[in-house]
């Protein structure tokens, strides 16, 4: 599928789930966590060809450049935050709006974020957009995975 389309198609999902919220009288209906997540998946593998599946819990994607290989936590959030419950070793974090389209909130070792979220108690530690898009302009482009293909993020 062609990136437009994926886009398309996502816009589709959240006007759906807004027309039956209104229908229904529903204050917020919005796609959930595990599709949003996958959106997320996906927009990342065409973005920086990653590939599904990885070996640790904490990762759910590979990254290789053919020297290198690393293990990826791609998380994406409609919310406004993202949750980890263990340190990945590298991390892509998106946003996704009802159009479709995507933000790119932090590209770079995971390290810097857990650093960031390591003391709250709560099992599933979370960080908002706004620190994720700070501690991203913090990492060095070579730390960053590389963009494969324009116009998804």
């Amino acid at each position: 599928m062609e990136t437009a389309a994926f886009k398309r198609r996502i816009a589709e999902i959240y006007r759906s789930t807004e027309e039956i919220g209104s229908a229904f009288r529903i204050g917020k209906c919005t796609p959930d966590g595990h599709m949003v997540g996958a959106f997320g998946q996906i927009a990342a593998k065409l973005a920086f060809g990653l590939e599904f599946g990885a070996k640790t819990d904490e990762h759910n994607c590979t990254w290789s450049d053919g020297r290198k290989k690393l293990e990826v936590q791609v998380r994406c959030t409609g919310a406004g935050s993202i949750a980890l419950r263990r340190e990945p070793m590298h991390l892509v974090a998106l946003e996704v709006s009802p159009s479709g389209s995507f933000t790119l909130l932090y590209n770079g070792p995971g390290k810097k974020v857990w650093q960031r979220i390591q003391h709250q108690k709560a099992t599933q530690k979370t960080i908002s957009r706004e620190a994720l898009s700070e501690l991203h302009r913090t990492v060095p482009l070579e730390e960053r995975l590389p963009l494969m293909r324009e116009g998804v993020l």
